[in-house]
């Protein structure tokens, strides 16, 4: 079954925010992409604005839920730590786009104050998780803020520069097994972080 208008344009403005970049793509290559008339973009979503806005929300409805979900699964807090690696990582693979748009957008583009929006409740659930979990992570050099910020670049810019780093290493960092061994080493690294912030805090 054929995309209704409101999807395929949604769906060629990802690809073109995500190739070209927000500012560079026109409201008329979007609807020329998507096979539809310019007017029905002001239709569905006002502007192109409007337009990026209803992605990004849509995105990140599905990053926190899929986020939440790993992180109160059944298991120990360690296992349901190490998940939230393998689904960001399964998350950014499905949704190419994501990582470019988010960069621009992140860097002092418009919708910067809406991604901190959508980022600041995923980001203190991970922060309140480790400082009850791990004391250690509560304060100084192991600090939950910056173990975070730490992972979350490791893991985003793994996309958002994956050319460059093709370059570097003359692979293709998005292959299949290129992905499995970056989580396998981000995994490594969080578990050995981890074990090293068990017990109370000094």
């Amino acid at each position: 079954m054929n995309k209704n208008a409101k999807e395929r344009i949604l769906s060629a403005a990802d690809e073109l925010f995500g190739t070209v970049g927000f500012d560079a793509a026109t409201t008329r290559e979007i609807a020329e992409k998507s096979g539809v008339n310019k007017a029905l973009i002001h239709y569905h979503f006002q502007s192109k604005q409007g337009l990026l806005t209803e992605l990004l929300d849509r995105y990140y409805s599905k990053l926190g839920g899929k986020l939440a979900k790993a992180l109160t699964q059944d298991g120990d807090i360690k296992t349901r730590l190490l998940s939230l690696i393998d689904v960001y990582i399964e998350f950014l693979v499905e949704n190419r786009n994501f990582g470019r748009i988010v960069q621009r957008e992140a860097a002092g583009g418009a919708h910067m104050e809406r991604i901190a929006g959508h980022m600041a409740p995923i980001f203190s659930m991970g922060i309140q998780t480790l400082k009850d979990v791990y004391p250690k992570t509560q304060q100084g050099e192991a600090a939950a803020e910056h173990l975070l910020i730490s992972f979350y670049g490791a893991i985003i810019s793994y996309f958002t520069y994956g050319e460059l780093i093709s370059q570097l290493l003359g692979d293709d960092p998005m292959s299949d097994e290129s992905i499995v061994r970056r989580k396998q080493h981000l995994k490594w690294m969080a578990s050995t972080l981890l074990d090293s912030v068990e017990g109370e805090a000094p």
